[in-house]
C-alpha cells in the first residue's frame, strides 16, 4: 500500500475516558459522532506526540441492489490535537480505487471542536479530488481551524463492489490509538475469514446474533436466522514509528485482514488460493491481453533480433532492451497493468512502467526470447502477503527472461539500467511470474542490483599535508548507473570523479581524469585520475594529523541511534572495498599502530588490514553487505558495522615528523 494509504488510517476517533497519562483498560464505549465529553479536552500527552487516536471504527454492512453485493464500509475517525501546527493532525487523504467503480466514497463529513467550545465544520468546497494513478484517487481535506487542544472529527463511508476481501482495518498508526473497533454485520449467504498480523497485544473477538424476526416463538414455526455480527476490539495500542531502511510501515502495522471464505444458501466453503487469484487477474487485469495486441513492438524486435541474429540470444535481449530504454518516458507511476499502445511508448510519450515493459515483453517474444510479465509490489506499497491471496497487492510488473538457464528480470522504464539492474522501488520481496497457462513466485532480487564499489588509491603526503597521487576505482550496479547518467547529463570526468569519489574536498584539483566503459552496458564502470588535495593533513609541532579515509567515508550512522523495534530492510546489497599505499614524508612515522581486525555475522563483515612500513602506509577496508533483510535481533551487529566505517571515516592518525 503507497505512503498515502498510510496517512488515511493514521487520523481516527476517541473514547472519552480515558487519559494517555494513565490509561487503563475500561470497557469499550462507541464513539456517538457529534457528542463529545468534556473530559476529551483534559486528555493529557506525556509521550510528546503531536496528537493521539483516541478511538477508531468501522462498520461493514452489506446491500443487495441490480443483482449485486456491495460492502457498505462506514469509516468515523476522532483525534486529540497536542500540536496543531503539525500537519499530520489535520490534514486526511482518503484513498479509494476508483477504477472500473470499484469504489465510491461519499458522505464525508467533519467537524473541529475547540476548547473554546465553538465548533468548525468541513465544508463541501474544501474537499478535493486527487488523481494519484490510473486505478487511485484520494479524498483530501484539512480539518478547519485547528489548535492546540482541538479534537478532530470525520467520518465517511466507502462502497465497494469488489467483496472477495474487504480494506486492512489497522490497529496500529505512527500516533498512539486508544481504541480501535471494527464491526461486520453480515447477510446470510457471506462469511469473511479475518487473520490478525502484527499485533501481540489482546484483540477481543467476539460475535453477537441478533433476532430481529416478528415470528411468534413457537417450535412448530420456523424462526428466521438471527443477524450476526462479528467485532474485533483492541485497545491501548502503541505507536508504531517509522525507522530508517524499512519497506513500507503497512509491514509492521497491527492490522486485521479479511477474505471471504464462505458464500452462498446454504453457505458453501470457497476456495481463496492464489489459483483463485491468478484465474482472476487473468479475467481483469491480464498484461497477456495487451501484449497480444502489441504487433508493432513484436515487429520490432524481431528486426533487431534478424539484424544480430548470429550474435546469440544474450546480445539480442541487451539490444533490445536498450533500444527501449534509450527510447522511453517513464511517468513515475507504477501500475501492474496497461492499456496504453505500445506506438505510444515506442515514440517516446509519457508511459507508466507497465506500458513499457509490456511493449519491452512483445519485442523480445518478438525476437524468439522466452519473457514473461513478472508482477509484483513497490517498496512504498509492501512486501507480498502471500499468506493472503489477492491480485489488489500487485501494483507494479516488471519481465523476465530465461537464457539458457540464465534468469533475469529487466524494468525497461529504469534510465540506464540493463537487464538483472533493477529499481530499488521493485527491488523488493517476490514476484508473480505469470506464464500462459500456469504461475510460479520468484525472488525479486538480482545479482546486479547492488552497490558494489572497489577503489585503490596510491599517494604521496608531503610534510605541508598536501596528499597527492592516482585513484582507480571500478563500479558495479547502482553507483555505476548513477555515472552512466551523469555522463549522459554532459558532466565532465573530473566532475563526475568529484562527485562519487571526493565529495566535500573543496580545494580538490584533478588532472588526467578519464572514463572507462560508460559505453558499455552492464560492463564495470572505470574511473581513473591524478588528484592533489592541499593541506589534507593539519600540521602540528608533534608532527601532522591524517585522517586515514580518504575516500569511501561515512560520516554519519545511517540508523541514527541504537533504538531499533523494525526488521531493516536495506536498499540493496552494499561492497565497498578500498586500498590505500601512502608514502610517508621522509623522516616520517605513525605515531601509534593499528591492529588488523574482522567484524563478522551473517550476512555482513567488515574486515581491516594494516601493513605498515617504515614510511609507507598500506591499508584496506573491506565492506560486505551481502543481503537486504535483518531481523530486529540481528540488527546491533549491523549497526556496530556501520558505527565502525563511521569511526574509522571520522578518525585520525598521528604522523611524527
Amino acid at each position: 500500500m503507497p505512503d498515502f494509504l498510510f496517512r488515511l488510517f493514521a487520523l481516527i476517533c476517541l473514547v472519552p475516558v480515558l487519559s494517555l497519562g494513565n490509561v487503563q483498560a475500561q470497557p469499550y464505549q462507541d464513539a456517538e459522532f457529534g457528542v463529545i465529553p468534556d473530559s476529551l479536552f483534559a486528555l493529557s500527552n506525556p509521550d510528546d506526540y503531536p496528537y493521539t487516536v483516541t478511538n477508531k471504527e468501522m462498520d461493514i454492512s452489506f446491500w443487495e441492489s441490480d443483482g449485486g453485493i456491495t460492502a457498505i464500509i462506514a469509516q468515523h475517525v476522532r483525534l486529540k490535537v497536542f500540536d496543531g501546527d503539525h500537519p499530520e493532525a489535520s490534514v486526511v487523504a482518503v484513498p479509494y480505487y476508483f477504477d472500473n467503480d470499484m469504489e465510491q466514497l461519499v458522505e464525508i463529513s467533519g467537524t473541529t471542536y475547540l476548547p473554546s467550545g465553538e465548533q468548525v465544520p468541513l465544508r463541501e468546497e474544501d474537499i478535493r479530488t486527487i488523481n494519484i494513478n490510473s486505478r487511485y484517487n484520494i479524498k483530501e481535506f484539512q480539518m478547519p481551524a485547528v489548535e492546540d487542544g482541538a479534537v478532530l472529527e470525520y467520518r465517511y463511508v466507502i462502497h465497494r463492489r469488489y467483496i472477495e476481501e474487504l480494506p486492512d482495518f489497522h490497529f496500529s498508526h505512527r500516533v498512539p490509538t486508544l481504541n480501535a473497533k471494527a464491526t461486520i454485520t453480515y447477510p446470510r449467504y457471506l462469511r469473511y475469514e479475518s487473520v490478525v498480523e502484527n499485533y501481540d497485544g489482546e484483540v477481543d473477538h467476539s460475535f453477537s446474533y441478533t433476532d430481529t424476526s416478528s415470528v411468534p416463538k413457537i417450535f412448530t414455526i420456523p424462526q428466521p436466522d438471527p443477524v450476526v455480527t462479528e467485532r474485533w476490539i483492541a485497545t491501548d495500542i502503541p505507536a508504531v514509528e517509522e525507522e530508517a531502511f524499512t519497506t513500507s510501515l503497512d509491514n509492521y502495522r497491527g492490522k486485521i485482514k479479511f477474505l471471504l471464505n464462505a458464500f452462498g444458501l446454504p453457505r458453501q466453503p470457497l476456495d481463496t488460493g492464489w489459483e483463485v487469484v491468478v484465474a482472476q487477474l487473468r479475467r481483469n487485469i491480464n498484461p497477456w491481453s495487451q501484449i497480444e495486441q502489441y504487433d508493432l513492438a513484436r515487429e520490432k524486435g524481431d528486426s533487431i533480433a534478424q539484424s544480430i541474429s548470429a550474435n546469440g540470444p544474450g546480445v539480442v535481449q541487451d539490444s533490445i532492451y536498450h533500444y527501449l530504454n534509450e527510447r522511453v518516458n517513464f511517468s513515475g507511476n507504477y501500475v501492474p497493468h496497461s492499456t496504453t499502445p505500445d506506438s505510444a511508448v515506442l515514440a517516446g510519450e509519457a508511459a507508466d512502467q507497465a506500458a513499457i515493459n509490456q511493449t519491452l515483453l512483445a519485442m523480445l517474444r518478438g525476437a524468439g526470447i522466452e519473457a514473461y510479465p513478472l508482477l509484483t509490489s513497490t517498496r512504498s506499497s509492501g512486501e507480498i502477503n502471500r499468506e493472503f491471496p489477492s491480485f489488489y497487492q500487485f501494483n507494479a510488473l516488471a519481465v523476465y527472461s530465461n537464457i539458457n538457464g540464465e534468469e533475469y528480470i529487466m524494468d525497461a522504464g529504469f534510465p540506464y539500467s540493463h537487464p538483472n539492474l533493477i529499481p530499488t522501488e521493485i527491488n523488493n520481496g517476490e514476484g508473480l511470474l505469470l506464464r500462459k497457462k500456469s504461475f510460479e513466485w520468484v525472488s525479486m532480487q538480482t545479482d546486479e542490483s547492488l552497490f558494489d564499489i572497489e577503489i585503490e588509491i596510491n599517494a604521496q603526503l608531503a610534510a605541508n599535508g598536501t596528499l597527492s597521487g592516482e585513484v582507480v576505482s571500478g563500479q558495479q550496479g547502482y553507483p555505476a548507473r548513477l555515472i552512466r547518467q551523469q555522463k549522459a547529463n554532459g558532466n565532465s570526468e573530473a566532475d563526475i570523479l568529484r562527485q562519487v569519489l571526493f565529495d566535500g574536498y573543496s580545494q580538490l584539483q584533478v588532472t588526467d581524469a578519464a572514463l572507462n566503459n560508460s559505453e558499455v552496458p552492464g560492463a564495470p564502470v572505470e574511473l581513473r585520475a591524478r588528484f592533489e588535495i592541499p593541506n589534507y593533513a593539519t600540521s602540528f609541532s608533534n608532527g601532522l594529523e591524517f585522517p586515514p579515509m580518504v575516500v569511501g567515508y561515512r560520516r554519519e550512522n545511517p540508523f541514527g541511534d541504537t533504538n531499533r523495534t523494525l526488521p531493516v530492510t536495506l536498499d540493496a546489497p552494499e561492497r565497498l572495498k578500498v586500498s590505500y599505499s601512502i608514502a610517508l614524508p621522509q623522516g616520517a612515522s605513525m605515531g601509534e599502530g593499528v591492529q588488523s581486525r574482522t567484524l563478522e555475522f551473517p550476512g555482513a563483515s567488515f574486515e581491516e588490514s594494516y601493513d605498515m612500513e617504515n614510511n609507507l602506509l598500506n591499508y584496506d577496508y573491506a565492506i560486505n553487505i551481502s543481503r537486504q533483510n535483518f531481523t530486529v535481533d540481528q540488527f546491533d551487529p549491523l549497526y556496530q558495522l556501520y558505527n565502525r566505517w563511521v569511526e574509522l571515516s571520522n578518525s585520525h592518525w598521528l604522523i611524527e615528523q
